[in-house]
């Protein structure tokens, strides 16, 4: 079966767009690297090392977010769909920075943020479950 001329421009489009925002994505995650290592000045200058330290932690946490996002963009690039799975992933990896920032800038958290976390993590990885036992790829084919 032949594609019409309109589809086929419309992929070279498509595939062109999908190449230039992947090389985004890398500049990106190269800048962030760059600005998580130049971050460790801090670490040895002077002043509080416990609020560099707080920084340093709450940067590469912000750095680890931002790399499952990108992955996720990746990966519906790659099988033109969202995974569930790694966007769930984004998630609980985002859940879990808040949490962390949460402890570390306050010291403390209060009794109902811990438990309204505990549950939001447990029902993402249930749903994280659930995605991976009943994937589309494990489907039987029909037709």
């Amino acid at each position: 079966m032949r594609l019409p001329a309109s589809n086929k421009i419309f992929d070279t489009s498509l595939s062109f767009i999908l190449n230039v925002v992947i090389a985004y994505i890398i500049v990106v995650l190269n800048v962030g690297l760059i600005r998580t290592l130049l971050g460790m000045k801090r670490l040895f200058g002077e002043g509080d090392l416990r609020s560099a330290y707080n920084e340093a932690i709450i940067e590469i946490l912000t750095f680890l977010v931002i790399i499952e996002l990108f992955k996720g963009f990746v990966e519906y690039f790659k099988n033109q769909r969202i995974s569930l799975t790694i966007m769930i992933d984004s998630a609980l990896v985002f859940v879990i920075r808040e949490l962390l920032v949460s402890l570390y800038t306050q010291g403390h958290t209060e009794w109902h943020l811990l438990a309204s976390f505990g549950i939001l993590v447990l029902c993402l990885g249930i749903v994280r479950t659930l995605a991976v036992r009943y994937s589309p790829q494990d489907a039987p084919r029909q037709g």
